[in-house]
């Protein structure tokens, strides 16, 4: 029997040297969070769990800080390994991570968020991560234009 091989194709790691590059695959955004989007440093994990506010969810618990600067919004994730092992767990912060960056729009600038998973996390689906997370950022949001109204309505008030 005769056994042709068949021509190699563009862009094919086993293409031959004569054939002609493929084209390159162009992202128009890159997947994950960039670094000044993120939170990287304890100290700054530290402070919005001691001054920011909290939000409860199913999945994942919402600490958001106003930091009063027009630096773009960050966020840090956490999660324990109470949650699983480390498979599970970087599971869970790729779930966190990919609908955050979908619903990035919804953080304002100057805004600091850490997302603590909760059990349950691991066995959820991506649509209802990316349910919760539209819900509760936007919660996080409102909550924090009311505490940052407060305080300034106590600033003016004790300015007098």
């Amino acid at each position: 029997m005769y056994l042709q091989r068949a021509a190699p194709r563009v862009g094919n790691a086993l293409a031959s040297a004569t054939s002609e590059p493929g084209p390159r695959r162009v992202t128009t955004r890159p997947f994950g969070l960039p670094r000044a989007q993120r939170i990287r440093k304890r100290t700054d994990f530290q402070a919005v769990y001691h001054k920011g506010v909290r939000l409860g969810s199913k999945l994942f618990t919402v600490f958001a800080l106003s930091t009063e600067t027009d630096h773009p919004a960050r966020v840090g994730l956490t999660v324990t390994r109470k949650i699983g092992n480390a498979v599970t767990r970087n599971r869970c912060k790729r779930l966190l991570r990919e609908a955050v960056r979908k619903h990035w729009v919804l953080l304002p600038d100057g805004t600091d968020m850490v997302l603590h998973a909760r059990r349950g996390l691991d066995t959820a689906q991506a649509v209802d991560v990316e349910r919760e997370i539209a819900r509760t950022l936007s919660k996080a949001v409102r909550r924090l234009a009311r505490q940052s109204r407060r305080i300034a309505g106590r600033k003016q008030g004790g300015e007098r």
